[in-house]
């Protein structure tokens, strides 16, 4: 009978003391971020204006925060600390061109003979005759990687595309196959579908 007593008494501990759903983390900074993927519709950035009030004198810092392609949320904080003159606006804009960014055009082509690439926007149209085997991307840096079965010698080779996000393409021998290496200007996701013999590869 005490044995009994013991048990049950441990039982109805155990319930008060067990986590309310044992499949989440019980701690909560061990909890992962919850992302999506799902594609943004807003239009490009162009100018934004801010106007001070008219007690400001000091700009401090400035903080951004932005979503990643991942969907996560991260701020990043420029540090300003300069006098600044309350009647004039701040202007934010973004042009220019990027530090490490050479890619200016909006279109550009590549013809490897049994390869031939074609770039407009974020769109790439590959057409090739020799079927695809596998493609995949690669960081560091940031590129989309093609394979073809193609067992003919050839020279490797570079191209120039120079259209963003598209900024060069290689094609190496390797045997029994062939490999296009496209480099990115950045960090993108990509799509890739096969239509009537031609592969179009969209940068998002």
């Amino acid at each position: 009978m005490k044995k009994y007593s013991l048990f049950l008494s441990l039982l109805l501990l155990s319930h008060l003391i067990a986590r309310e759903n044992p499949f989440f983390a019980s701690d909560e900074a061990k909890k992962q971020k919850v992302t999506s993927n799902i594609s943004d519709a807003r239009p490009q950035m162009g100018t934004l204006s801010y106007t001070f009030p008219d007690q400001a004198r000091v700009l401090k810092e400035i903080t951004f925060t932005v979503q990643n392609l991942d969907g996560s949320i991260e701020e990043k904080k420029l540090q300003i600390d300069q006098s600044i003159d309350w009647h004039r606006a701040l202007i934010i804009s973004q042009g220019g061109s990027s530090p490490h960014l050479t890619a200016k055009n909006s279109s550009s082509a590549a013809n490897f003979g049994f390869i031939q690439l074609y770039s407009k926007g974020k769109s790439l149209t590959i057409k090739s005759s020799d079927p695809l085997i596998r493609h995949f991307a690669l960081s560091n840096p940031n590129s989309i990687v093609l394979d073809f079965k193609h067992e003919a010698s050839f020279k490797s080779d570079q191209k120039t595309l120079n259209a963003a996000p598209y900024l060069n393409v290689s094609v190496g021998n390797h045997g029994k196959f062939a490999r296009a290496t496209i480099t990115l200007d950045g960090h993108y996701a990509y799509t890739l579908s096969k239509e009537n013999g031609l592969i179009t590869i969209i940068c998002k």
